[in-house]
C-alpha cells in the first residue's frame, strides 16, 4: 500500500486546527504520516490539542515548532522535508476532508498510473465552505461547488496556465517529483501553490477524480489569524501574480525558449 505524507501548517488558530486534526484522524486509509508545522504560534496550544489524541497517532506524528514564522511556503518545505512517503498533500489548518479522501485519492493514483505512466498526482472535486467563527465556535453558513466543472480525466494544462484551478487541500502528488522540483518557492508569500502546481503539471499529468472529497473553508469577513490569505491578501495576490509572470517571461527571454512565461502570457491575453 502506498504511504501518504500530510503537511499541516498552523499558527494560533486552535479552533480551526482541532477540526483539521480530526479530519486526518477520521481517514479510513491508515497508511499516512502527519507533520504539523507550528509556524511561530504558541506551542502550548498546539501540544495541548495533539495530546487529546495521543493514543491515536501510533508513531505517525511529527511536530515542528518554529520560534518565529518562516512563511507559508517555507513551512510547507520544512514539513515535506521530514517525509519519506510515496505521495504527499498539504492540509491547511482551516480546511477539511471527507473520511475517504486518502483512500479514494490513493486508489485513483494507482489505477491511473497503470494506464497512464506520466500521471503524478490526483485532484478531486472540492466544495467551498463559507463559515463564521464567533466565541470560539465555527458556524457553517453555506457550501458551494468550487471546481466541479472539471471532468474526469486529465487536468487541462491550458486552464492551469491561466490561473490556479485548485487549492492544496484537494491535491495529492508524488513526493519524489515534488522534491525534484525544489518543492515550494519560499520567496512567495502568496501564490506559492499556483507556482508549484504549474511547475508540477509541466512534468507530470494530474488526474481529476470527480468526487467531492475536500472542503476549502473561507471566512469572508475575518481578519488577523482567522483570515484567509486568498481573501485578506487580495492585493498581495495581484502583486505577486505580476511578479511571477514577469519572472517566468524574463527566464524565457534570457534562454530564448518558448517556456512557461510565454505560455502564461499568451493564455492571459486570450482571456482578456
Amino acid at each position: 500500500m502506498l504511504s501518504v505524507g500530510i503537511v499541516m501548517r498552523t499558527k494560533n488558530r486552535a479552533v480551526l486546527l482541532k477540526r483539521a486534526l480530526e479530519s486526518v484522524l477520521n481517514q479510513t486509509y491508515p497508511h499516512w504520516q502527519l507533520v504539523v508545522v507550528n509556524d511561530g504560534g504558541e506551542p502550548e496550544m498546539v501540544d495541548k490539542l495533539l495530546a487529546l489524541h495521543q493514543n491515536k497517532w501510533q508513531g505517525r506524528l511529527t511536530v515542528i515548532h518554529n520560534p518565529k514564522s518562516v512563511g507559508m511556503e517555507a513551512a510547507s518545505n520544512l514539513g515535506l522535508g521530514k517525509l519519506d512517503t510515496d505521495l504527499a498533500v498539504i492540509h491547511d489548518d482551516d480546511d477539511s476532508w471527507s473520511p475517504d479522501f486518502l483512500l479514494r485519492m490513493s486508489q485513483t493514483y494507482v489505477k491511473q498510473k497503470q494506464v497512464f505512466p506520466n500521471v503524478g498526482g490526483v485532484i478531486c472535486h472540492i466544495n467551498r465552505v463559507l463559515e463564521v467563527v464567533e466565541n470560539n465556535i465555527v458556524r457553517i453558513e453555506k457550501s458551494e461547488d468550487f471546481n466541479q466543472w472539471a471532468n474526469e480525466g486529465f487536468m487541462p494544462l491550458k486552464f492551469l496556465l491561466h490561473q490556479n484551478q485548485f487549492p492544496p487541500i484537494g491535491f495529492v502528488f508524488e513526493l519524489p517529483m515534488c522534491k525534484q522540483l525544489g518543492m515550494y518557492d519560499e520567496v512567495l508569500p502568496v501564490l506559492g501553490d499556483w507556482d508549484f502546481h504549474l511547475r508540477f503539471a509541466l512534468e507530470r499529468d494530474i488526474w481529476v477524480l470527480p468526487e467531492t472529497l475536500a472542503f476549502y473553508h473561507h471566512r469572508l469577513n475575518a481578519t488577523g489569524s482567522l483570515g484567509n490569505s486568498v481573501i485578506a491578501g487580495e492585493k498581495k495576490h495581484h502583486l505577486y501574480r505580476i511578479y511571477l509572470e514577469n519572472k517566468w517571461l524574463r527566464e524565457d527571454l534570457k534562454t530564448g525558449k518558448f517556456g512557461i512565461g510565454a505560455m502564461v502570457t499568451l493564455t492571459g491575453l486570450a482571456h482578456k
